[in-house]
């Protein structure tokens, strides 16, 4: 086993696809890579102070959201076994400890479970995203969902329970900005491509639907599934 026992903090999607080797155990980079392929993307992963093998996996499309939870109801139903499972929490979860065998095989039956999809939501992000955080073309306004509420006094309730909900509602109203960013037209000088090759996503946008993705890989993904399913869309 290896000396290194990669646990970091929350690290971004695309800084994990660049440097899989600094970020995953080599046990579950097959199984990563694969999961990436179909578009699926993942947002942790065991290292070796575990005792078993998971991956926690990111958004799935509509119609893999109904496989993944109906098989993870279906495996809640069964007693404890050694049998790969899904799990509603952390993913896909095998019992194999880590250290001791590629998980491939373990997880491929799990993953194959699952239809083809689009990159989710995870693995782009759209135009007004982009110029907000990659540029200087954006501007601070006033929120105008900014609308906080008084704290509620716990005297003032002679029901706990309608002060829990006034609090929740409270601390809810505390919650959103008093201030945003917004895109300033008047600070874009030059077409998007340029400021997407400054910012490092070249060969990364979808103009026809206004997406931005994390890298080339996402991007090319993205373009496969569009591709399979444009003829569907003339039969």
């Amino acid at each position: 086993m290896e000396s290194k026992r990669y646990a970091y903090v929350s690290t971004d999607i695309k800084t994990v696809m660049e440097n899989i080797e600094e970020f995953v155990i080599p046990e579950n980079r097959a199984i990563i890579e694969y999961l990436w392929d179909h578009n699926i993307l993942t947002t942790q992963t065991n290292n070796y102070e575990n005792d078993y093998s998971w991956i926690q996996i990111g958004k799935l499309s509509e119609e893999n959201r109904k496989i993944f939870y109906g098989y993870a109801n279906a495996m809640s139903t069964k007693e404890e076994t050694k049998e790969p499972k899904v799990s509603v929490v952390r993913g896909f979860s095998v019992p194999v400890i880590p250290g001791t065998r590629d998980t491939f095989e373990d997880f491929k039956p799990l993953v194959d479970l699952l239809k083809p999809q689009d990159v989710q939501k995870d693995g782009y992000i759209t135009i007004e995203e982009f110029y907000i955080n990659y540029t200087d073309c954006w501007d601070l306004i006033d929120n105008p969902e900014y609308h906080p509420l008084p704290e509620p006094n716990y005297e003032d309730y002679s029901d706990p329970i309608e002060f829990g909900k006034a609090y929740d509602m409270y601390a809810e109203s505390m919650n959103v900005r008093r201030r945003i960013k917004v895109v300033d037209e008047g600070k874009i000088t030059k077409p998007i491509e340029e400021y997407l090759d400054e910012a490092g996503f070249t060969g990364c946008y979808d103009e026809e639907e206004g997406k931005i993705f994390y890298n080339k890989r996402l991007y090319e993904g993205h373009m496969r599934y569009k591709n399979m399913e444009e003829p569907k869309k003339h039969l």
